[in-house]
């Protein structure tokens, strides 16, 4: 059985599917060394050059430098082939703090989940939700 953080996992893979569609090329893989999804690798080659980026999924509420050493050390452990500069994203939930990030260091934030105050909570969820509560007549 599955835990929560591997589901959770599974719809950041879904969301890099949809920005990194196959159709165009894209291959996503699982970072070797990341634990259950935290890190993944993109690339594709289009028009005789390879493009690529490390991406690592944080779920905190604010990025720390303790997330950012652990994307360099994803890019400096797994070398995508053929890539000199590839891009350093950090993916997280809608409305985590990210100030204070490094230059160079990309955000996407996350479709599936977000912060409300200080709760984590599953956007998709909660819009499937109010969509099948029916509105309340005075």
């Amino acid at each position: 059985m599955g835990s929560n953080e591997d589901i959770m996992h599974d719809f950041v893979k879904k969301e890099l599917k949809r920005l990194y569609p196959s159709v165009d090329g894209w291959q996503i893989k699982t970072a070797p060394g990341t634990g259950a999804g935290a890190g993944f690798t993109i690339s594709r080659r289009i028009l005789g050059r390879i493009e690529g980026a490390y991406v690592l999924v944080n779920f905190d509420r604010k990025v720390t430098d303790k997330a950012v050493k652990a994307l360099q050390e994803l890019a400096a452990r797994s070398p995508i082939p053929g890539v000199r500069n590839p891009r350093l994203i950090i993916m997280g939930p809608q409305g985590a703090e990210t100030a204070g990030l490094p230059p160079g260091i990309e955000v996407l934030s996350m479709q599936s989940f977000g912060y409300e105050g200080k709760e984590l909570v599953w956007l998709k969820r909660r819009a499937q939700v109010s969509e099948k509560v029916p509105p309340r007549s005075s």
